[in-house]
């Protein structure tokens, strides 16, 4: 598989697993918020009304999450997002509360006094803003955790990159270093890269062009699938390619470079 290819396809079930979760997190949230008043101001009759106000929750959410949270809470901007986040809980919720005043006016109008609906409203103006508050401290706790392992992974790969080590994940999404010295080569086959070191062979969804990168120049591609090191390589001889073999000296390896 070729090696741009191969890192779009590893780039693209990326992103289609990250969005299935949000797909997954927003059809769970709107059955709830539809099923559980307590999560919403009183709605007469259910039908589309709850939905609307589901909606209106997950957008307020996600404009934090990828856009407020982001730019101005974790470039660490405290007392201004605080200041934000309670002036958009409060807008959200009038907003929620006005198209619902709009539904349910016709009721209020002919049972209830002027005084009583003020009153209503006003509550659940507070009770949407502490609920989108909720919600938001969850969200916030989220994108704290998830900076907290972009951090680690970041420090886990310049770590391994001054001890002359690779740091991938295998299959099972476990940490694996890979001394750089005892690397004889890298193969890609379908969605996976097998690495090839002196004793072991390891296997994770890291692609040849991220290792390439990490490697450096002490590295060269043979082919649109293998990745050999300087320092392993004997003899190539036109479509292969002779490596050393230092478990077994009279044995080199011989690869197609096809």
């Amino acid at each position: 598989m070729d090696e741009n290819k191969a890192g779009f396809l590893s780039s693209l079930r990326q992103f289609g697993r990250k969005w299935l979760v949000h797909i997954i997190f927003c059809a769970c949230f709107i059955y709830q918020f539809s099923h559980m008043s307590v999560m919403r101001p009183l709605i007469l009759e259910p039908g589309y009304a709850e939905y609307v106000c589901a909606l209106f929750v997950i957008l307020f959410l996600y404009i934090h999450y990828f856009l407020v949270i982001p730019r101005i809470l974790l470039q660490k901007k405290h007392l201004l997002y605080v200041v934000i986040a309670i002036v958009t809980a409060i807008i959200w919720s009038c907003c929620e509360i006005g198209f619902l005043k709009t539904y349910l006016y016709e009721f209020f109008y002919s049972n209830f006094p002027v005084d009583y609906q003020k009153e209503f409203y006003q509550q659940n103006v507070l009770g949407c803003s502490l609920r989108n508050m909720a919600f938001l401290a969850i969200y916030i706790l989220l994108c704290l955790y998830e900076k907290a392992v972009r951090e680690e992974e970041s420090m886990k790969k310049e770590s391994a990159k001054q001890l002359h080590l690779i740091h991938v994940k295998d299959k099972e999404k476990k940490d694996c270093f890979i001394e750089i010295p005892q690397l004889l080569y890298c193969q890609q086959v379908k969605n996976y890269t097998h690495y090839y070191t002196e004793t072991d062979e390891y296997t994770s969804l890291t692609t040849l062009k991220e290792i390439k990168e990490l490697i450096g120049e002490d590295c060269v591609q043979v082919g649109r699938s293998l990745l050999v090191m300087r320092h392993a390589i004997q003899e190539q001889n036109g479509a292969y390619i002779t490596l050393r073999n230092p478990s077994n000296p009279g044995e080199p390896i011989v690869l197609s470079v096809k």
